[in-house]
């Protein structure tokens, strides 16, 4: 429900706590342009924007901390030689050419890039928890796209 009167927004739902929120009058009137525009009630209006913005304060230096350490754990990847290495074992052996050493090389490499890549993924659902946003979202906020073999 949406109350209004005077330079307030009275929010209230059934699974939600009231609050009543003094707004400056240019901030009501610039709610009331987005209601319109998005032909979504005020009151959703003003609880999706306030979730919004509580969602990116952080409250503890802990938490930024566990944030770039998920970061820079997504991050980690193989160097650029590994890639080429891993590549060209490929490449051999789509070309039917591997020896059985190559082959068992092949095969530990990709043990460990499909390992890798479960870790990744288990730091994307943490990264994700932590800041309260749904996996895929947060996926494209960090522009990583899921495998299309997946």
């Amino acid at each position: 429900m949406v109350g209004e009167g005077g330079p307030w927004v009275f929010l209230e739902e059934a699974s939600m706590s009231t609050l009543q929120i003094d707004l400056d009058e240019q901030t009501l009137k610039r709610l009331r342009q987005i209601s319109r525009r998005e032909k979504r009630a005020l009151g959703d209006v003003a609880a999706h924007l306030l979730a919004d913005a509580v969602r990116a304060v952080r409250l503890r230096p802990a938490e930024d901390a566990a944030e770039a350490e998920l970061l820079r754990q997504i991050n980690t990847g193989w160097a650029a030689e590994r890639w080429q290495r891993y590549h060209a074992l490929v490449a051999q052996r789509r070309a039917g050419c591997l020896t059985p050493e190559e082959h068992r090389e092949l095969i530990a490499l990709t043990d460990e890039r499909e390992i890798a890549h479960a870790q990744r993924l288990e730091h994307l659902i943490a990264l994700a928890t932590l800041r309260q946003t749904p996996l895929d979202a947060l996926m494209e906020q960090l522009g990583l796209q899921a495998p299309g073999y997946v």
